[in-house]
């Protein structure tokens, strides 16, 4: 389950017990929370359930891949790697900040803050 103050629109979870493909946040307003299923629904934020942030998904994202973990937005000087325990550690150069992130709406919302552009997800 994922906590309703860490999704907002345009955030890629999984609902309920679908799993193949993420859906997108519509909307987060006030704990309703619409999810596009083809149709916009309201959903619960316990039937929302986060992407795990492995290498897979984050190649659906537009970094560039510099090795087999490691992944780049030379553009933002961000820097992307993932580790054998499931986390991705984000870099951001400019801001000499570091963050440890698992799941993709995570990454989504802390490119947002740093970068004021939606990450894009294939």
């Amino acid at each position: 389950m994922v906590k309703q103050e860490t999704i907002r629109k345009g955030s890629k979870v999984y609902f309920s017990d679908t799993k193949d493909e993420p859906v997108t946040v519509w909307d987060n307003d006030n704990g309703l929370i619409s999810v596009k299923l083809g149709k916009i629904v309201t959903a619960d934020a316990t039937e929302l359930y986060p992407v795990p942030l492995t290498p897979e998904i984050i190649a659906r994202c537009p970094f560039i891949k510099t090795d087999e973990f490691v992944f780049e937005d030379p553009e933002d000087d961000i820097e992307l790697e993932y580790d054998y325990n499931e986390v991705t550690h984000m870099h951001i150069h400019k801001s000499n900040t570091s963050l440890q992130l698992t799941a993709l709406h995570e990454l989504q919302h802390a490119y947002w803050v740093f970068t004021n552009k939606e990450l894009l997800f294939r």
